[in-house]
């Protein structure tokens, strides 16, 4: 009995070790060419492989592309053709969208700023604490009187 649990325990880890490339991939892998996307821009207005429009993504180097036949294929170009691809969509007639970068969260910013105020809040309580606080000595006790 325990050795099938082990197996199914083995089993259930080796799954997910197998999944999780899978499910950590930063990107979408490109699924067309730069070539194709070029003679995709030449197409003829009736056809189905025409460009209508496409989204830029200059950090990445990607442009997702809308074609005629309503797909969205994601090209990734050289570096250096940035330019050269704009000003082509430009010149078909290809409205281009640019990609907002993400937005910055400064996460560990709010933490440090918490910890800051409570460790403020813990001072002031011990500043007021301690205010009233004298340390001198006590009276000294009273001479008795059975002298």
């Amino acid at each position: 009995m325990l050795r099938s649990a082990q197996r199914a325990l083995c089993l259930a880890l080796v799954t997910l070790l197998a999944l999780a490339p899978a499910a950590l991939a930063a990107a979408p892998a490109p699924t067309e060419t730069y070539a194709m996307l070029l003679t995709q821009l030449n197409a003829k207005t009736g056809s189905g492989d025409r460009v209508t429009g496409a989204t830029l993504d200059k950090a990445d180097h990607h442009v997702r592309i809308t074609l005629a036949n309503g797909a969205r294929p994601l090209v990734s170009y050289p570096p250096g053709e940035d330019k050269f691809l704009v000003d082509t969509l430009l010149h078909h007639g290809v409205k281009v969208v640019y990609t907002k970068p993400p937005a910055v969260h400064h996460t560990l910013r709010y933490i440090a700023a918490g910890v800051v105020a409570v460790l403020l809040l813990i001072g002031a309580g011990v500043w007021f604490y301690t205010r009233g606080r004298t340390d001198t000595p006590d009276a000294p006790p009273a001479a008795s009187a059975a002298t």
